[in-house]
């Protein structure tokens, strides 16, 4: 039955051709088999699906399918490429709402209260008391970061107290795990979904360690202020943005370099240093990266449009080359498995799963493991709870 002849619509090839990205092979074998210059069979159409990541279902439909992103509405920024997300973004975002979907499901099981945190400010707030209610929430100092040694530091402090409000935060560089399904920082950096019982934050790790501390609180306010979000906006450019957004860009900065705290530290450190070695020292006391700190610089009118584009450009170039000279090898896997997981989410999960209320079949998908990797890491990550 394998080695039947399948029969697609000229249609369903033509959706194919403008929805994902194919190569001169791939290319050449649709337009036989669209022409029927070349018979396919069931199990090329198996392969070409796999390869393509498009759902081997959608090949048999009469017409081509609708597939709706609802959080794309949400984009910072408008961009054709983003209306037609790739295979990879489309499989992430499915996967997180699963992950929502399921853990509103759990809450509600348990007679869990609302997150109270959700939609808890509004956008007639000043930035600074907006700024001032998060870090209250998250019961940290005006100088929280000097509790942390480096940037990642910051991260991971940040997300372990935004976890424990009950947002969950999942990271990941791939699509479902699949280390050959890279996700691109140049299609979105993260995005939130909203939801009163089990609201999502999802944050791209292929984005500079910077960036993705600056994304973080970016959709942690967007939480705040009950607004989804899908963030596909460079850090250097916050021109032609909605209101929301600016806001949302303005009081992560405001956390991350409170005003007072950051004018205290310029003038303080301005005499006889450049303002590249500034930056660079500023960077290295509120553990944040160049282009917040530029754009504090810039909006306080310490530095000119042309310096802070100087920093932004180099600081893209500096991203850029680090991609470049990063090795696939090395690194602890478990580490990295443990980074991708919302702490609390494993909790419930590991603990549905010993009760005997969801399949371990279920653990595993909405986690990107198997049975040995979620074992551990259900027994790290929920020890001492």
């Amino acid at each position: 039955m394998s080695n039947n002849t399948v029969s697609v619509a000229a249609n369903i090839w033509d959706w194919v051709s403008c929805t994902v990205y194919l190569n001169d092979e791939q290319r050449n074998k649709l337009d036989k088999w669209k022409s029927g210059e070349k018979h396919l069979t069931f199990n090329q159409l198996e392969a070409f699906s796999k390869a393509t990541r498009i759902p081997i279902g959608y090949f048999l439909l009469k017409t081509p399918p609708t597939e709706v992103f609802k959080i794309l509405e949400y984009r910072t920024v408008d961009s054709v490429a983003v209306s037609n997300p790739s295979r990879e973004l489309a499989d992430t975002i499915r996967q997180m709402e699963s992950i929502q979907d399921w853990m509103r499901e759990y809450m509600l099981q348990n007679n869990s209260d609302k997150i109270a945190f959700v939609d808890s400010l509004n956008t007639s707030m000043s930035v600074a008391d907006i700024a001032a209610d998060i870090r209250n929430r998250l019961n940290i100092t005006e100088k929280w970061f000097e509790r942390s040694s480096n940037i990642d530091e910051s991260f991971r402090l940040l997300r372990d107290k935004i976890s424990q409000m009950g947002i969950i935060v999942m990271m990941n560089g791939t699509a479902l795990g699949n280390t050959h399904r890279p996700l691109s920082v140049d299609e979105f950096r993260a995005f939130t979904l909203i939801d009163e019982y089990a609201p999502l934050i999802f944050i791209n790790a292929t984005d500079s360690s910077g960036g993705k501390l600056f994304s973080l609180l970016h959709e942690t306010v967007h939480i705040a202020l009950g607004a989804n979000s899908f963030f596909n906006q460079p850090i250097s450019n916050t021109d032609g943005v909605s209101r929301v957004e600016t806001i949302s860009n303005a009081a992560a900065a405001e956390i991350l370099a409170p005003t007072p705290v950051f004018t205290e530290r310029w003038n303080k450190t301005v005499k006889d240093t450049s303002t590249f070695a500034l930056v660079e020292q500023l960077m290295g006391y509120f553990k944040c990266g160049a282009v917040v700190i530029a754009r504090r610089a810039l909006d306080s009118g310490f530095i000119s449009q042309d310096e802070y584009n100087a920093f932004a450009k180099e600081a893209r170039e500096k991203y850029t080359k680090a991609k470049q000279d990063k090795t696939s090898g090395g690194g602890n896997y478990y580490v990295t498995a443990k980074s991708r997981i919302d702490n609390r989410f494993m909790l419930a999960l590991e603990s549905s799963v010993r009760e005997g209320r969801l399949l371990f079949t279920d653990a595993y998908r909405m986690t990107n493991t198997n049975i040995d990797t979620f074992n551990k890491l259900a027994k790290e990550m929920t020890a001492g709870v």
